[in-house]
């Protein structure tokens, strides 16, 4: 009997023993399991706002890139152009130096455009000059390219009289332009069909 009780006291404690270790054992591998889970999605967090930051960025990147890697070559056409004309001008007398250009965020919005009320995309909108002044015509705004292209524009029907173009002009860019003949010459910028300006020619 007494070896009886002795074997089931053993088997009893080495019950409870073995379920204490294995209720310890679960709960730990469990809290341990867990915590390491909660990282993980934190850091799969913390990637995807970093990647959803990179593409936003990249995005505004290949906009703003796009401009100057689509249209490099027009751009170096333009300033052949520029050329072209400046030569052909030289027999005309510069007296004065005028100068056009363009509104700050006039390509992002048409706050600027006189038929939206605005005071014009260009400054000054209409710009008075005399036969054989020098017209420089710059683009000012710093966040975005703009040209500067005669003709006239019905809606977002952009008709050129190919009086002058400068192509497009990154910011700070400039072209020349002196009239040979009196007259209005109306203009736009190709990107942005709210931007038209006038140049009146005495």
């Amino acid at each position: 009997m007494k070896l009886l009780y002795a074997v089931l006291v053993l088997v009893i404690t080495g019950s409870a023993t073995t379920t204490i270790y294995f209720t310890y054992y679960t709960t730990t591998f469990y809290t341990a399991d867990v915590s390491q889970l909660e990282n993980k999605v934190a850091s799969l967090e913390s990637e995807i706002l970093n990647l959803k930051s990179s593409i936003d960025s990249n995005l505004k990147n290949a906009y703003d890139d796009g401009y100057s890697a689509g249209i490099a070559e027009q751009s170096s056409s333009s300033d052949a152009f520029s050329s072209n004309l400046s030569s052909s001008n030289t027999d005309a007398v510069s007296t004065i130096t005028r100068t056009i250009g363009t509104v700050e965020e006039s390509g992002y919005s048409t706050d600027c455009a006189v038929s939206m009320g605005g005071d014009g995309c260009y400054t000054p909108v209409t710009l008075s000059a005399n036969v054989g002044d020098k017209i420089i015509m710059t683009n000012t705004d710093s966040t975005g390219v703009h040209s500067f292209t005669s003709g006239t524009v019905n809606g977002f029907t952009l008709s050129s009289d190919g009086t002058f173009d400068t192509g497009i002009l990154m910011s700070g860019d400039s072209f020349e332009w002196t009239p040979t003949v009196s007259g209005e010459y109306p203009y736009y910028c190709m990107l942005h069909a709210w931007q038209v300006g006038t140049i009146i020619v005495n």
